[in-house]
């Protein structure tokens, strides 16, 4: 494991590899833990977590980051925290990861610590901390009295029983200060991940959409709904720089006017995706994050504005998603699945699920393209003529 940690830097541009460097660490920690160990881990849970979230609003990861080695008095003295408080908490983030003891009252900061002190990151952990655990502590007790089914209602799951409300979960939030605030934040960085690639980085764009644009059949070439910032669309502009047809970049209003920075080329056009989609006859449109945050009833009907607007046999839909496996999941794809069902009504899927939901809406999947590495994959799908 040595051997594996030290030679890191020689798999950081091969995903695959260093995918399967990790689950074999992680199969050689399994095989060494005893059962009492495991579910000791499960049931002080909850309590590492509240180490961390406390750790963030201490600024912990940001001091660290800035400065290390670090007293606990000094700390102490920063914060204004008990120095007792503090010790208790470094134990715990010394043992996950979080800092590192480099002598008895001395921390410092690791490559976990400056993750932590990124803003998208910090964002991400606070909301879901702050709106799963309420959530995750009436969940059981939901399934219970439903009888151990899946939601299919974006306004009657897990989330609308914990609040004891029948709002969806972005009325509700968007009535909470800094709750999108947060939620918007992290959506930009998802946790910081740099090594992972975008899918434009490795799916073949330029043959599979821009090249087959044609402006007599639209002038639309990449429509990117529920685009947020334009992120996406503006990475394929870049790196396609003298692609024709217009692109736009499509959310609701007031994202739509918070978009400081954006490609001066790519229009804006505030638009709800649950309602018919305004442009027609696009070359590309592009759902990115977007389905998994819908429960069943809500993706069919997004997904049948979307045919409704594609010309058969010319238009592309693509949709940018984690595309879980059949077997032996990575736990951090089981968790955003377990996060969208608590959180939305919603689901990841599996390759057989993704072609379930798009066939049921009578549009047709080409390819699933699979990534390299543990990233989102993607659905390339058409609508025969």
């Amino acid at each position: 494991m040595q051997d594996v940690a030290a030679n890191a830097t020689d798999i950081d541009n091969d995903q695959q590899a260093r995918a399967s460097l990790l689950q074999l660490s992680r199969e050689l920690t399994t095989s060494l833990e005893q059962p009492d160990e495991v579910v000791s881990l499960v049931a002080f849970s909850g309590g590492r977590n509240m180490c961390v979230r406390i750790a963030d609003d201490l600024q912990l990861f940001d001091l660290l980051s800035a400065k290390s080695p670090r007293t606990i008095d000094e700390l102490a003295a920063i914060t204004g925290a008990e120095a007792g408080l503090l010790t208790r908490l470094f134990r715990t983030l010394v043992g996950m990861g979080f800092v590192r003891q480099t002598d008895k009252g001395h921390f410092a900061a690791t490559a976990v610590t400056r993750q932590m002190a990124m803003p998208s990151v910090r964002a991400g952990v606070r909301f879901f901390y702050d709106q799963g655990y309420p959530i995750l502590a009436h969940a059981p007790a939901y399934f219970k009295a439903n009888g151990y089914k899946l939601p299919r209602s974006m306004t009657d799951g897990p989330f609308q029983f914990a609040h004891g409300t029948s709002e969806d979960c972005y009325t509700y939030w968007s009535k909470q200060a800094g709750v999108m605030e947060n939620f918007s934040a992290f959506m930009q960085g998802l946790f910081g991940t740099p090594m992972r690639l975008g899918w434009a980085d490795w799916f073949p764009v330029k043959d599979v959409c821009l090249d087959g644009f044609d402006a007599s059949r639209g002038e639309y070439c990449f429509v990117d709904v529920g685009g947020g910032k334009g992120h996406e669309a503006q990475l394929v502009l870049r790196k396609y720089p003298d692609t024709k047809g217009k692109f736009v970049v499509e959310d609701l209003p007031f994202v739509i006017d918070d978009i400081t920075e954006l490609d001066e080329r790519i229009e804006r056009l505030p638009h709800d995706f649950t309602t018919p989609q305004p442009i027609r006859g696009a070359r590309t449109y592009f759902l990115q994050n977007i389905l998994h945050n819908w429960a069943p009833p809500v993706g069919h009907a997004i997904l049948t504005h979307l045919k409704q607007a594609m010309l058969p046999g010319y238009s592309k839909l693509l949709i940018g998603n984690i595309i879980l496996a059949e077997e032996n999941v990575p736990l951090r794809n089981s968790g955003l699945d377990i996060a969208m069902l608590y959180l939305h009504s919603g689901s990841q899927r599996s390759e057989r699920e993704w072609r379930e939901l798009v066939e049921g809406v009578g549009l047709t999947v080409v390819k699933v393209w699979y990534p390299p590495g543990d990233g989102d994959g993607v659905v390339e799908v058409e609508l025969l003529g």
